[in-house]
C-alpha cells in the first residue's frame, strides 16, 4: 500500500467529532482562545466526574484520587480482579490526575500559557478521549463493591 493511499483512508479529526461535552471549548477554539478553551475543556472533564461519583464538594486531584481510588472507588469501568482490569483503572486515574494538575491547574494560574492552535487541539482531543472513557464508567454501590473484592 502506498503511503497516499494509506493515509487518504484514515479520516481527518474535526473538532465536531469531539466530545459533545466540549461544545464551549470548540467555540471558544474556534475563536482563537486557546488556554481558555482548553482549561474550559479539563474544568468541565473535573466537573463530570464530581457529577458522576456524587462528589461536589471535591475537586482536581483529590476528586479524582478519591473517584477512582485502589480500594473503595466511586467510578470503576471493571470488577478490578484481574492485574488488567486494575492496571485499566489504576491508568485512567493517573491521567486523569495528570489533566487535572499538569494541564488544568498550570493554564488556570498562568496570566497566559501561550497553548497554539495545534496543542490546543490535542490536549482537546485527549480530553474528548478522557470523557468517551467517562462515559463507559460506572458508580459503585455497596453491592458492586462487595462483589469486586
Amino acid at each position: 500500500m502506498t503511503e497516499s493511499r494509506e493515509n487518504s483512508e484514515i479520516p481527518d479529526l474535526r473538532l465536531d467529532d469531539l466530545h459533545d461535552e466540549l461544545m464551549l471549548s470548540i467555540g471558544l477554539y474556534r475563536d482563537g482562545y486557546y488556554d481558555e478553551a482548553v482549561r474550559k475543556a479539563s474544568q468541565r472533564f473535573i466537573n463530570r466526574i464530581a457529577e458522576r461519583a456524587g462528589r461536589p464538594d471535591l475537586d482536581g486531584a483529590a476528586l479524582i484520587q478519591k473517584s477512582f481510588s485502589d480500594e473503595k472507588p466511586l467510578l470503576e469501568f471493571n470488577d478490578r480482579k484481574t492485574i488488567q482490569e486494575r492496571n485499566e483503572h489504576d491508568g485512567f486515574r493517573f491521567l486523569a490526575v495528570g489533566l487535572a494538575r499538569g494541564v488544568r491547574n498550570l493554564i488556570t494560574h498562568a496570566d497566559e500559557y501561550g497553548l497554539t492552535s495545534v496543542t490546543a487541539l490535542e490536549w482537546m482531543a485527549f480530553i474528548s478521549a478522557l470523557h468517551r472513557r467517562l462515559d463507559e464508567a460506572r458508580q459503585v454501590t455497596s453491592e458492586s463493591a462487595k462483589s469486586s473484592r
